[in-house]
């Protein structure tokens, strides 16, 4: 008699909560192509297992990626892709730049203690290979280039790496 995996595995919601937090929070996760960023001012809205994040390059043109939740209330910051010069939050309109720091928060001006360059996105790891970008929420987690080991030498000897640029973009 032939056997399987438990069917529990594939089906139950705790077996994917566990995966989410033991697998996909603390791992490499491809997110999106590079030319989504290529342009200064631009984004992208993703996620990795479960967790929202967004993709951006700043006027600096450094390339960075965040949580995409806003740091007041939760809400997503970011939806889709595009160009902007900044991200807001559409609960109750605090605005990040592409840098991920708080750029404004209505009202925050009545509270004594709150200061606007304490607070930012929450970053995570981001890197790329050829066209291909990956996040890592885990920013203790060891470098892209030692999660992809020696595949990229070994892809490299079969594929034109180069080339897969236009497959990404068809």
């Amino acid at each position: 008699m032939e056997r399987t995996l438990p069917w529990a595995w594939y089906a139950d919601p705790e077996v994917l909560r566990r995966e989410g937090e033991r697998i996909f929070a603390r791992t490499w996760q491809y997110v999106g192509r590079l030319g989504q960023v290529a342009e200064e001012g631009s984004y992208f809205a993703a996620v990795a297992g479960e967790i929202p994040v967004v993709v951006t390059r700043a006027r600096d043109g450094e390339l960075r990626a965040f949580l995409n939740v806003c740091r007041h209330r939760g809400h997503l910051v970011a939806s889709g892709e595009g160009r902007r010069e900044s991200l807001q939050c559409p609960y109750h309109a605090w605005t990040y730049g592409l840098d991920g720091q708080l750029r404004a928060a209505p009202r925050s001006e009545r509270e004594p203690d709150f200061v606007l360059d304490e607070i930012a996105l929450a970053p995570v790891q981001v890197d790329t290979w050829g066209p291909m970008i990956f996040v890592n929420p885990d920013l203790d987690a060891a470098p892209l280039a030692d999660a992809l080991g020696d595949m990229p030498r070994r892809l490299a000897e079969i594929v034109d790496v180069d080339a897969l640029e236009f497959r990404f973009r068809a």
